[in-house]
């Protein structure tokens, strides 16, 4: 049995998540075929360098929400998007969308972009918790070279970025 378990990290209200913007890792290139069928590329590295490529194929409908993470898209422009493009409802959209994004963020190919939580709420604290749990984690993946030198200088500094404005909002307002 484990000392320590390793803790979920902190949750985000779902209308954060819905004006969240998911984003492709920097260091992610995808393939598109004559069908628009899309495979992922995913760089394996030893040190610096990139020993393979790992790809995955994404089906139809997977491919289709791939393209339409492009960094500006919001989760709830895609949400409704999707409802009109495959006739579901909204609630099947948000589910669908939430399920595929977290499975492509566990797998480190995505990250959402957060809105700024609401000052002097109980999310600015639940925001600095999650950031610190994504800097341990990203310190872990950068050991285990799982993660590039520049992703994680990058990624790094808008954590730290990132904290030092919730700080501010944490503290009262004189």
């Amino acid at each position: 049995m484990p000392l320590f378990k390793k803790q979920p990290p902190p949750t985000v209200s779902p209308e954060r998540l819905y004006r969240s913007t998911p984003v492709v890792t920097p260091s992610i290139q995808y393939e598109e075929d004559s069908k628009g069928i899309v495979t992922i590329l995913i760089p394996v590295k030893e040190g610096d360098k990139v020993v393979r490529t790992l790809k995955v194929k994404l089906d139809a409908i997977g491919s289709k929400v791939w393209k339409k993470i492009d960094g500006k898209t919001s989760f709830n422009e895609i949400c409704q998007w999707m409802k009109n493009e495959f006739m579901i409802t909204e609630k099947e959209a948000e589910v669908s969308l939430s399920m595929f994004i977290k499975s492509l963020a566990d797998k480190r190919l995505v990250a959402l972009v957060l809105p700024p939580p609401k000052p002097g709420t109980a999310e600015v604290i639940e925001e600095i918790e999650r950031i610190r749990f994504e800097m341990r984690e990203l310190e872990k993946a950068y050991k285990k070279r799982r993660v590039d030198e520049k992703t994680y200088k990058e990624v790094k500094a808008s954590y730290e970025e990132a904290l030092k404005e919730l700080e501010n909002l944490e503290k009262p307002k004189d």
